[in-house]
């Protein structure tokens, strides 16, 4: 099995001088190509046919599709017995620390208004009234994602929200339920997407979509957005961890490979001045993907991703700041000094004993990230990723001070109408 790349010194720099360039070849151009045509020819069949075209699709890719699943009292009762008390546990212990974290991020939302002598100005935030969210289910079916997105939405007042997923596993259900969905479709990939935004016999439609999905989700919500407010286009999972020389060898293994586990394209990002450590690392990963039983792919993704030996904890944090990273994860012992010098990431993990895992699942803080360095101008889903801020304001007759301000800059720009409207206004309240 292959294992990670490790580069030191000009190849270390190397590396990093080519993080972010294009390296697009022919044949990838001609996969990218084929994909958005494929995307696109999805998006219009369920456009044009609705749930015929989504059973067409769904006979043509294999799947099942299952009309609206509205979630009344029996069916949460049948839902639960079908799981174990444990699992239930496990689900409901998370969505109570997500719903307290998204409850603590609005706490401090509220409208403001700034008041003058003879007008004044506001801001209210109100939520988007419908959201759909899409919960993978292939090779891992997301619970977590359903707890992430749904609660997160409810937290902020959205009224309501579906959830949309290949396969509606008991798990990912239970998890809709406890999150307050009541509405469930069972449509997965590009086709789940078209029928969200245009809606169906029996869909109907939302106004912004959020959460993960394969590379046809995405090339969905990339040709759709505009047309529906959408969270990011996010890709292939990743982890930057930047480790010191008291790191620990097999957690830090562990951590690259929980990363690597999740698709052939998932990147995981080793940084340290300890060239000792980065042997240890490199020693432990044979034995630890051995040990675990992890996906086939794990050699494939482990082998396109790398640990970089470079000369200091600052060139650390420069190349961390560099790859702006989903997650980034501080393995060191004194973090706090580190901390304020990173700027690109999407979540943080502070000192040895925190792991991405934490995060993904039960801490509180949202899984659903910036990817692919799009951490350098984008954030993490939060309630404030459903609101909408709408500005009034409110004029007196008495305002004609403002009207002629108004009248100069309009004046100043050379949009006539835009200044007689302010001066119609002042004259008559002469």
């Amino acid at each position: 099995m292959k294992i990670i790349p490790l580069y030191i010194g000009a190849e270390a720099a190397q590396w990093l001088a080519n993080c972010g360039q294009s390296q697009i070849s022919k044949e990838s151009v001609g996969t990218q190509e084929a994909l958005q045509d494929t995307v696109a020819k999805i998006i219009s069949l369920v456009q044009a046919e609705g749930d015929t075209g989504i059973a067409q699709l769904a006979e043509r890719f294999g799947d099942t599709v299952l009309s609206p699943v509205m979630v009344r009292a029996d069916d949460i009762e049948s839902v639960k017995r079908r799981l174990s008390a444990e699992t239930r546990n496990t689900i409901d212990v998370a969505a109570t620390r997500i719903r307290r974290f998204a409850e603590a991020v609005m706490e401090p939302m509220r409208s403001i208004a700034v008041s003058y002598e003879t007008f004044a100005t506001g801001l209210d935030f109100r939520p988007i009234s419908r959201v759909a969210c899409y919960v993978p289910s292939g090779r891992y079916p997301l619970a977590s994602t359903a707890l992430m997105t749904a609660i997160t939405a409810k937290v902020s007042g959205v009224t309501e929200v579906c959830i949309f997923s290949p396969k509606l596993t008991d798990e990912i259900l239970y998890a809709g339920i406890v999150s307050g969905v009541t509405e469930f479709y069972q449509i997965g990939g590009a086709q789940a997407i078209a029928a969200a935004v245009y809606g169906t016999e029996t869909v109907k439609p939302v106004a912004m979509i959020v959460g993960p999905g394969n590379a046809y989700v995405t090339e969905a919500k990339r040709q759709l957005q505009g047309q529906i407010a959408i969270d990011m286009l996010a890709g292939p999972s990743e982890i930057c961890i930047i480790a010191d020389g008291g790191g620990n060898a097999h957690w830090l293994a562990l951590d690259l490979c929980s990363q690597a586990e999740h698709d052939p394209d998932a990147r995981a990002y080793l940084l340290t001045d300890n060239a000792a450590l980065a042997a240890k690392v490199l020693a432990e990963l044979p034995a630890v993907c051995n040990q675990l039983n992890l996906p086939d792919f794990i050699g494939e993704s482990l082998a396109q991703s790398a640990i970089l030996v470079l000369p200091d904890m600052e060139a650390c944090i420069a190349a961390a700041n560099t790859i702006a990273p989903e997650h980034l994860q501080l393995h060191v012992a004194k973090p706090e000094e580190i901390q304020p010098h990173l700027l690109n990431y999407g979540a943080l993990l502070i000192g040895y004993n925190a792991t991405v895992s934490n995060g993904d699942y039960v801490a509180g803080p949202n899984h659903t990230l910036p990817t692919d360095r799009s951490a350098r101008h984008t954030g993490a889903l939060t309630p404030l990723s459903f609101l909408r801020a709408q500005t009034w304001v409110k004029v007196s007759a008495s305002a004609s001070d403002l009207h002629k301000e108004t009248e100069a800059f309009a004046i100043l720009e050379g949009l006539t109408a835009h200044g007689a409207a302010p001066r119609a206004r002042y004259l008559h309240n002469q």
